[in-house]
């Protein structure tokens, strides 16, 4: 048995107590020295307290204890068996730590794939979602004719490829042209040339008010004939559904009805002038009148008198009547 110091507290204990009286640590089995400074210490250390080297977990490494007579005892196999138990509970915890870090780095790293692959995905899927929306938006300008919807594209997709950008240019160069075109139609106000337009561009923008107007020219000059053939000849054209289909309808029957009155009074005045001649034929005719015995002497003609006018006879003047006074 030999006194040692305490690898904790520093008192003085001997090497075959169970524990230490001041701090109640074990030292029985628990007991090794520093290969590198020599100074004694628990077997629960990595390192020396003293120098800090890293101590053998080896068991046949512990210092060798004195014995009461001096001399050099073997270490208690008993107290080899705990410390070398001790030593693998705490590497233990320390391999658990390692491999718990491993498997948090595993898992950061899982995480962060996933998240950048989300991320990818969201910029991938936006960036399809616009090309199809440009496409969409392409597809409609072109189909509605209009330059509005035609600049509207323009401004709005303006890294759009550059063949569906110079279609939609191409376009409203093309409708510019046939603007001007129906400028100079409109103001002529000419009903062959707004049909030629209505003909030669059937799906323009402006076909519904060159309709209207051939409607308005159409009627004028059925209003102005004002006869049956005319509103006829209107409503054939626009098939009833003119803008005056209901106005050429009423003049048309006011005017046959004028007519037909007309014929009909004109029947009924021949009709009138025929009875009059049956009835005055169908009267039994009087006999003439007998000529008398005596006959006159047809009358001398008197002889034409003197051309010298014969003068006046003068009136008297009446006297004027004197005032009374």
């Amino acid at each position: 048995m030999a006194i040692i110091k305490c690898p904790e507290c520093g008192h003085q204990v001997s090497d075959h107590a169970k524990v230490c009286p001041s701090c109640g640590i074990e030292i029985m089995g628990n007991i090794t020295r520093c290969p590198s400074c020599g100074e004694q210490t628990l077997l629960c250390y990595d390192t020396c307290p003293n120098c800090h080297e890293p101590l053998t977990s080896s068991v046949a490494q512990v210092a060798p204890l004195m014995s009461p007579q001096g001399g050099k005892t073997k270490p208690s196999r008993l107290g080899e068996l705990e410390g070398a138990e001790r030593r693998a509970t705490e590497e233990t915890p320390r391999e658990d730590g390692k491999k718990n870090r491993h498997v948090g780095f595993v898992v950061f790293g899982s995480a962060l794939v996933f998240s950048l692959a989300l991320v990818f995905l969201g910029l991938y899927m936006m960036q399809k979602m616009d090309t199809q929306n440009e496409i969409d938006a392409f597809e409609r300008a072109v189909s509605s004719n209009e330059p509005l919807i035609l600049n509207d594209y323009l401004l709005r997709y303006k890294d759009a490829p550059l063949e569906r950008r110079d279609s939609v240019e191409a376009m409203l160069k093309r409708l510019k042209k046939v603007e001007k075109e129906w400028d100079s139609v409109y103001s002529s106000k000419n009903r062959n040339k707004i049909a030629a337009f209505i003909e030669k561009y059937p799906t323009n923008m402006h076909v519904k008010e060159a309709k209207l107007m051939l409607d308005s020219l159409d009627w004028a000059k059925a209003a102005e004939l004002n006869t049956v053939a005319s509103y006829e000849a209107y409503l054939k054209n626009y098939a009833n559904q003119g803008d005056h289909s209901d106005e050429a309808t009423m003049k048309m029957n006011e005017i046959k009805t004028r007519q037909e009155a007309e014929e009909q009074a004109r029947k009924d005045s021949i009709a009138a002038v025929e009875k009059k001649k049956a009835e005055e034929q169908s009267k039994p005719a009087t006999p003439a009148p007998k000529p008398s015995a005596t006959t006159t002497k047809p009358a001398t003609t008197s002889k034409p008198a003197a051309s010298t006018p014969k003068p006046a006879a003068s009136t008297p003047k009446k006297p004027a009547e004197t005032k009374k006074k």
